[in-house]
């Protein structure tokens, strides 16, 4: 293809990016008009989530009062969140491999179409824009797109650079010249981002730090003048690489930046995409991330009418940054600009972020009251890939390839509590950290006792966190002498919705035999399903973007779920009439995985018996980056003989048991065989 036809295929292939995004502008903003009723367990989980986030919010920086104490606080919280975004990834000392794919000369500036290798077989497309006048070396900005490629965004980087500030305008993975989608789990529902700690943002930052690694070796740039600014979800990548990356002196994140407890508080999941986030094992908020900044030079832009970053969520950032500020009395180098109209690249919001950049680097006073004329360069100039994409690019499969998932092994016996207590750990550092500190009184209430099919059951209800119940039925056999303890099995419900709506059998009225049982509904199981209308697609959405929302809060709704099998396991130890070191775990697919983790946990459980188990949590469940660290075949190979499995076993599964002869004893045809 030539570079002619190359050209007209970007730009037109932008066009469309461009009308897309209108289309979802207006459509994210009409979901929360059109949403359908929520029921009474969607409504709850949602004012848990709103309480746990304002809680974290108000106690954010309590304790912190002074500069060294904040210090302390800024090196683990950086480390924790470079932890989240590229789990063990080093970064290369020198500046990436770049080729030049061409230059344009200009009356006040050159362009240099540009390629960074920033790790093998990624590569970022980028522009740097050279002012033709002034003296060397120049200040630099590093211009982040949002969702639009480098083409769109020029006019910022020949402004800059008519003006004697040198610009690099960098493409995003989702609407570059080579292209990863940042709507994975968005669109697509790939929760298994979620498992495996992926976010399309860590390739973005990755991508914007290796950019400033090449920036800084180039002797016409001044590598102590290095500036970061980009709109939209350049914005907020801005706004992570600021708090990152300290050789960033001067900042302007634009339209992309609110509080979490905004967010959380607005239901904005419907309206931001995966690249917003970090998957965020270690609960970090907006503010904690965007005070990592101080006390260099930021000004936080934003529009008055913007939806998609209300003012009151930005406001409410901005004044918690300023208590960091205000511990080095650096409160005037966090500033902030507000401008007329919605989420926009205008004339209006681009004023404030050139009056900031010239007054910090070239010292100019004068406010920017008009953009004037710019030389707008030609797209063809642009072009990185002039012949084409590369073909050994690995950026098409950067989400399977950037963290690397464990690869289960078996652990020979002697070793395996070592390698079981080293994994609790790590999982309840990560993965598990959303779990409360601090246990929420049971307060069970009970029903009325009733005898059906020789058992005596009631229903009951107890707290898991401190505003979510857990819903049960408890049951006895008839004959069961008082006084006796007896030995117990916990029962996940695996159904959703009322069960007499589905097609399986009731799990209370089972044949237990001499046990005392416990089948428990955690959240979306059961009657506490989510969905209002279980017969239909009409709420899907919803829930798909609570679930989103919940990796936001620090967690996911299947860790809660297994957070609740422990509560479960607590409270029915708990009763007199249960033997607690001889209590069971049932549960089938994902609910199994979920009882599977408790025994990992809770060394006192006797059994685990998972009905049809799911083979990784590549297909579930989702927790967050579990996939760093284990998967379902080695819990299963450290638990042994603990585990019982029965039912369609995935082939994969089979054959990593078979490795150590474990499909002979783990492997049964029944659940009654699992018992025994």
């Amino acid at each position: 293809m030539t570079s002619d036809k190359l050209v007209r295929v970007e730009g037109e292939n932008m066009r469309k990016f461009l009308t897309a995004c209108a289309a979802v502008g207006v459509c994210f903003l009409s979901v929360f008009s059109q949403s359908p009723p929520q029921n009474e367990e969607f409504r709850a989980l949602q004012a848990h989530f709103d309480r746990v986030i304002n809680d974290r919010f108000n106690r954010l920086f309590a304790g912190i009062e002074n500069v060294r104490q904040w210090e302390q606080r800024k090196q683990r919280t950086r480390e924790a969140l470079e932890k989240m975004l590229w789990h063990n990834r080093r970064f290369p000392s020198g500046p990436p491999p770049a080729k030049l794919a061409g230059r344009e000369e200009r009356s006040e500036y050159t362009v240099e179409a540009l390629t960074l290798e920033t790790a093998p077989g990624l590569y970022l497309t980028a522009n740097l824009y050279l002012p033709r006048s002034g003296s060397k070396p120049f200040p630099v900005i590093l211009y982040q797109c949002g969702h639009a490629n480098k083409n769109y965004y020029s006019r910022h980087g020949a402004w800059f650079a008519a003006h004697g500030i040198a610009t690099m305008v960098m493409d995003n993975i989702e609407a570059g010249e080579i292209q990863a989608t940042h709507h994975g789990v968005y669109s697509h529902a790939w929760f298994h981002w979620y498992s495996r700690g992926y976010s399309p943002l860590a390739v973005e930052l990755l991508n914007a730090r290796r950019a400033i690694d090449y920036l800084v070796s180039r002797t016409d740039l001044d590598s102590k003048r290095i500036g970061a600014t980009g709109r939209s979800g350049g914005g907020m990548t801005t706004f992570f690489l600021a708090a990152l990356d300290e050789r960033v002196v001067a900042s302007a994140p634009v339209s992309g930046i609110l509080s979490t407890a905004g967010w959380v508080r607005q239901r904005l999941s419907f309206a931001h995409c995966d690249c917003q986030y970090p998957v965020n094992s270690y609960g970090l908020m907006y503010s904690e991330i965007g005070a990592l900044t101080a006390p260099r030079k930021q000004l936080l832009v934003n529009a008055d009418a913007d939806r998609g970053f209300p003012m009151d969520a930005f406001n409410e950032l901005a004044d918690k940054m300023r208590e960091i500020y205000r511990l080095y009395n650096a409160t005037g180098e966090l500033r902030t600009a507000v401008t007329r109209g919605g989420h926009a690249d205008t004339e209006e919001i681009r004023l404030p972020v050139f009056s900031f950049f010239l007054k910090e680097f070239l010292g100019v006073e004068s406010p920017v009251t008009a953009e004037g004329p710019i030389d707008i360069p030609p797209p063809e100039s642009l072009v990185c890939f002039r012949n084409g994409a590369p073909i050994d690019e690995r950026l098409t499969q950067i989400d399977e390839e950037f963290i690397t998932a464990h690869s289960p092994v078996l652990t020979p016996a002697r070793d395996r509590q070592e390698r079981i207590n080293s994994l609790v750990v790590a999982l309840r550092t990560e993965a598990f950290r959303y779990f409360p500190e601090k246990k929420a009184a049971f307060a069970p209430v009970w029903g009325e006792a009733k005898t059906l099919n020789g058992r005596v059951s009631k229903k009951v209800s107890f707290n898991s966190f401190e505003d979510l119940r857990v819903r049960g039925v408890f049951s006895l056999p008839a004959g069961a002498r008082p006084g006796s303890r007896l030995p117990a099995a916990l029962v996940i419900d695996h159904r959703r919705g009322m069960p007499r709506w589905g097609n399986e059998q009731s799990l209370e009225t089972n044949q237990w035999g001499e046990r005392a049982t416990l089948v428990v509904e955690t959240i979306d199981r059961g009657t506490r399903a989510l969905e209002q209308n279980l017969r239909s697609f009409n709420d899907d959405d919803t829930i798909h973007h609570m679930k989103r929302q919940a990796m936001v809060a620090g967690g996911a709704i299947e860790s809660m779920q297994l957070y609740e099998v422990l509560r479960s396991l607590e409270f029915l130890r708990s009763l007199p009439e249960v033997d607690p070191s001889r209590i069971i775990i049932i549960g089938k697919g994902e609910t199994g995985i979920h009882g599977l983790y408790a025994a990992l946990l809770d060394v006192n459980v006797q059994r685990v018996v998972i009905g049809s188990p799911t083979a990784s949590h590549r297909q579930g469940p989702t927790y967050l980056g579990i996939l760093r660290y284990t998967d379902i075949p080695e819990v299963i190979g450290l638990l042994g003989n603990k585990v019982r499995l029965y039912g369609e076993i995935p082939l994969a599964l089979r054959e990593f048991l078979a490795k150590g002869q474990l499909d002979k004893i783990l492997v049964t045809q029944t659940l009654a065989d699992a018992f025994r």
